[in-house]
Order: structure tokens, then C-alpha cells, then sequence
């Protein structure tokens, strides 16, 4: 495992980290919570140091077997969740970004992690009802109360970014990028890199469709995002499996599975600090850690960067 500085923040992560969306049990199929318990234990044996959450995630449901997991070790990790949506009841979701009702989600988070500080806390996504300089304004004193010791912004536009960071001491960036998305590339990225931010990459293998698991009849059960992705629908799924064909046929070449080159991809990438990388099983965690001591050469990152064209 590799190990980068988090920006600003003043500690280091694992460029493979361990996202937990999907073992909230919601959104990406069935889980058992046994298994990602076992999943997050693998990642921590493979040297995964930082773990992404968010109260969301399952109703408080991934927050918790997080916390579960991390009894007794939790000195040697460092958490990241976020702030901002709210669940009055399950599925319906709500923004709260003034100081009353983040200082109440971070209580709550740190409840169901079983700690006592935050290591990142990120807002989830911006909100036009809540200017995002109030919101983070309202997190920076949350890390003056020693709750939260640094604190990031995710799916933000150029304009919000700059807007955050003139308002509080922002050290990280969360967007979606991939071989498949690379809209991060064009204005947010350079803007991380000028201002030496951390960035979290998540969906680096494209929700799934780049760990060559997929095939034109796959079909998502009733409740999995991907069932009404349309990246996963008609002719964009077609193009996109062609695409992800295109990536495991490179991969190949190297003696490598797909879903671990194009991680070692977007770690490539200069300004990229971590890749959040999805898993509902131990073996999952093993494959997509491996990623992180692989060094693709000149050659290979280039072919890799064509499969669009």
C-alpha cells in the first residue's frame, strides 16, 4: 500500500481507500453485514488506512457497521463522513446546513462510529437554499469544538469551490472520476492542484461498469441505483461495455484484471490523493487494494487515456 498526504490536513491516507455506499444495504443490492464487517477488517490487513462514509448511506446503517468494525482500532485509521442531507423519515431527504442542524448530524455521526472526533467531514453537496459559504463557515467551527479535525467540500462546481474556500479552511475535494468521466479533469482538478487540495476520487470503476462484470443482459434488482443509471441503459450501457471491453483488453496485455488498472489510472493522475473504492466483501477489498502498488507504465496510461476515442 502507498500512502499520500491529505492536503492540508495534516495527516496521510491510503491512495486505495474503502468506500462504504454500497454496505449500507440500500442502494447497490443486498449485504450482509457480516460480510462488511469482514470486508473492512481485509482492508485494514491489506494496509486501507482511510474509510469514506456518510450519514446517509443506508439510513445510519454504514455509519454504524463502520463503528462496529473499528472497535478497538480506530487510533489507526481515519474516518471521512459528511454533512448537509438529512432523513426525516427513510427516503426522504432534506438539506441542513445551518450550525444547529450540522452540530446535531455530527453528534449523531460520531454515535454511530463509536468516536469521539471526525477525521474529515465533508459536505455532501451543495445546495442553492444554503449558501455553501455559510455552510462552511458552520463546519469550521465545528473543528474549533474538537469534534471534526479537517474539513472538505464534495460535487462542487469551479465557482462554489472558490466560494468554500474563501470562507473556511477547506483542505479536500470528493468528485466522481474515471476512464468513463473525466469532467473533473477540465476546471476542478487544476483548481485542486493550484490550491493544494486533497482529492477523493470516488466511482473509479464507474459504479461497476469498468470491473468487467457486466454484459448487455445484466439486470439490477428493484432498488439499485444502477437500475435507473443511464450509464447502465440501452445504447450509453452498450457503448459503455464497449469501452470497458476496450479497458480489459489493455489490462490484459499487463497480466492485470480491468477494475485494477483502471484504478492504478486514476491514482496516476497528478493531484489525485485516494481513490474511494467501493466493496460488500473481503474479496472485493483485496482486489481493488492491489491497485496500489502498481506502477503502469508510459505505454499502457496511454492506451488507457484512448479508450474514448
Amino acid at each position: 500500500m502507498q500512502y499520500r498526504r491529505l492536503g492540508k490536513a495534516g495527516f496521510d491516507v491510503s491512495v486505495v481507500a474503502l468506500g462504504t455506499w454500497a454496505i449500507g444495504g440500500k442502494d447497490f443490492g443486498h449485504t450482509d453485514d457480516r460480510d462488511s464487517i469482514k470486508a473492512i477488517h481485509r482492508a485494514l490487513d491489506l494496509g486501507v488506512t482511510l474509510f469514506d462514509t456518510a450519514p446517509i448511506y443506508g439510513s445510519g446503517r454504514a455509519e454504524e457497521i463502520v463503528g462496529k468494525a473499528l472497535v478497538g482500532i480506530r487510533k489507526d485509521v481515519i474516518i471521512a463522513t459528511k454533512c448537509g442531507p438529512v432523513e426525516p423519515r427513510p427516503g426522504l431527504l432534506r438539506m441542513d446546513y445551518s450550525p444547529k442542524g450540522l452540530a446535531a448530524q455530527v453528534d449523531a455521526s460520531l454515535r454511530r462510529l463509536q468516536t469521539d472526533v471526525i477525521d474529515l467531514l465533508q459536505l455532501h453537496w451543495p445546495d442553492p437554499a444554503w449558501p455553501i459559504e455559510d455552510a462552511v463557515g458552520a463546519m469550521a467551527r465545528l473543528v474549533q469544538t474538537g469534534k471534526v479535525r479537517a474539513i472538505g467540500v464534495s460535487n462542487t462546481q469551479p465557482e462554489e469551490l472558490q466560494r468554500a474556500l474563501a470562507a473556511g479552511p477547506v483542505v479536500s475535494v470528493q468528485e466522481p472520476y474515471s476512464l468513463l468521466n473525466r469532467d473533473f479533469d477540465k476546471e476542478l482538478l487544476p483548481l485542486c492542484r493550484e490550491h493544494d487540495l486533497a482529492v477523493l476520487v470516488y466511482e473509479p470503476l464507474a459504479r461497476g461498469l469498468l470491473s468487467g462484470k457486466f454484459n448487455p443482459k445484466s439486470r439490477f434488482e428493484p432498488g439499485d441505483v444502477r437500475a435507473t443509471d443511464p450509464r447502465f441503459k440501452g445504447k450509453a450501457f452498450l457503448a459503455n461495455l464497449q469501452a470497458a471491453e476496450r479497458v480489459a483488453t489493455i489490462a490484459r496485455t499487463e497480466g492485470l484484471p480491468a477494475a485494477q488498472a483502471a484504478i492504478a489510472w486514476v491514482l496516476a493522475q497528478p493531484g489525485i490523493t485516494t481513490a474511494l473504492c467501493g466493496a460488500k466483501t473481503a474479496a472485493q477489498t483485496f482486489e481493488n487494494a492491489r491497485a496500489a502498488d502498481l506502477a503502469l507504465d508510459a505505454t499502457t496510461l496511454a492506451a488507457l487515456d484512448g479508450i474514448l476515442a
